[in-house]
């Protein structure tokens, strides 16, 4: 099974579809703090990855897979994405 809980944390490993999205999801709102594990995961669908940036966890298991380790953890440990200004129109031309 690619979602599982054990002692306060959410596992995900190998491919985590779509249909894994929405047991992750409402793990992940019910927990006051979440924390996740990646390192067996291989494939994180976008719906899976959308709940994780909600939810922002604690990961407590870096991916080994490359891709993952390289784009998806830094936005799940990096600071909050927070909105910028809108350019003023001189700043656009």
């Amino acid at each position: 099974m690619p979602v599982t809980v054990t002692r306060g944390v959410v596992t995900l490993a190998g491919v985590v579809r779509v249909d894994d999205a929405e047991p992750l999801t409402r793990y992940l709102s019910q927990t006051p703090r979440p924390k996740v594990r990646l390192t067996e995961c291989s494939h994180l669908h976008t719906a899976a990855l959308q709940a994780l940036l909600v939810a922002r966890p604690t990961v407590v298991g870096a991916p080994t897979d490359p891709f993952l380790a390289r784009w998806i953890t830094p936005l799940l440990t990096g600071p909050a994405s927070r909105p910028t200004s809108r350019p003023t129109d001189e700043e656009q031309s």
